[in-house]
């Protein structure tokens, strides 16, 4: 088996369905037919999911069972029960594009060197509509010293060689001591610390942003950074040391605008902000400085009206820009 995906899984059949589905749907190279499995990992849930499984009747996707024990412990245990020498990940709300395992894989085939491979990745509604916001990165390469200060890698949008895996560990499993862990990003920063990393300079999935996604708890990413934080730079160079206030200041900036999003809490994002810019002196000449101090200070000021206002032309701007890059 070339390409194993493996999706965790918990009570996840509203949006599943179309997951898989997008994750089969693939437009596979002669070398890839028949060389990509699906591994469905059941965290514990109460729904149906062997069964739905079952009722597919496609022997390219299986699924496995766990006692709940969050994403990272689920993800561990499909990369353990896979057969793929390269394995893929996608969350069970997302969608990938027809082209993705070919995009990804052929990453690997340039240069059999690197480690991990990832793509660009767009973010679309609950009900899969495009919002006009893409991540696009140009990192490749020997990047660990940009992977410490910003996450480009999509969970969804990444595939890993398994003997990478195998010898520099798999996701940490937080849980009890965070709800809601960035183990995804501290293994793609400890890959790096030793691999090169290749890039598919193409969108490979659609992020779903919906009501239900998982990373709007405040309190937890704020925990959870300082942790990411002081493991990777732990026992570094004096030299990658130097990195870790710009570090902390791209997180605070993230936790800044979960602030506003999530919990509407303009004096919170602000302090936030403030913090970010005592790490990063210099971040009050980037647009996203002033674009988050200007939501911030709109629903401060104005309420949520005011708020909405603003993400409104802030989200035509970003379309009309990305209508323009596209030609």
């Amino acid at each position: 088996m070339r390409v194993s995906v493996v999706i965790p899984c918990f009570n996840s059949l509203q949006f599943l369905p179309e997951t898989v589905d997008s994750v089969l749907a693939q437009d596979l190279p002669p070398d890839l037919v028949d060389q990509v499995e699906v591994v469905l990992v059941d965290d514990g849930g109460s729904d149906s999911l062997a069964e739905w499984a079952d009722a597919r009747g496609d022997a390219r996707v299986r699924v496995v069972r766990q006692a709940n024990g969050g994403v990272a412990a689920a993800r561990n245990t499909g990369i353990a029960a896979s057969e793929g020498e390269l394995i893929a990940f996608c969350d069970s709300d997302d969608l990938w594009l027809p082209t993705t395992v070919a995009d990804l894989v052929r990453c690997f085939d340039r240069d059999p060197r690197i480690g991990l491979a990832y793509g660009w990745y767009a973010v679309v509604d609950e009900h899969g509509e495009l919002t006009g916001r893409v991540y696009r990165s140009e990192w490749e390469g020997h990047v660990w010293e940009r992977f410490v200060t910003d996450n480009v890698v999509g969970a969804s949008g990444v595939m890993v060689r398994r003997d990478v895996l195998d010898e520099v560990g798999v996701f940490a499993v937080n849980r009890d001591r965070f709800r809601i862990d960035v183990e995804d990003w501290e293994l793609w920063i400890r890959i790096a610390a030793t691999w090169p990393v290749g890039l598919a300079r193409s969108v490979v999935y659609h992020y779903r942003r919906h009501s239900q996604n998982s990373s709007s708890d405040v309190e937890s990413l704020d925990s959870a950074y300082r942790n990411l934080l002081d493991v990777v730079f732990a026992d570094v160079t004096p030299e990658r040391a130097a990195l870790r206030p710009r570090a902390t200041a791209h997180t605070e900036m993230i936790l800044a605008w979960q602030s506003l999003n999530d919990r509407h809490d303009p004096r919170r994002a602000l302090s936030y902000l403030r913090r970010a810019r005592t790490n990063q002196p210099d971040l009050f000449r980037t647009t996203e400085y002033w674009r988050l101090r200007l939501a911030a200070s709109a629903l401060a000021v104005t309420g949520e009206m005011g708020y909405r206002a603003v993400r409104s032309a802030s989200a035509i701007a970003r379309r009309a820009r990305e209508q323009f890059s596209r030609g």
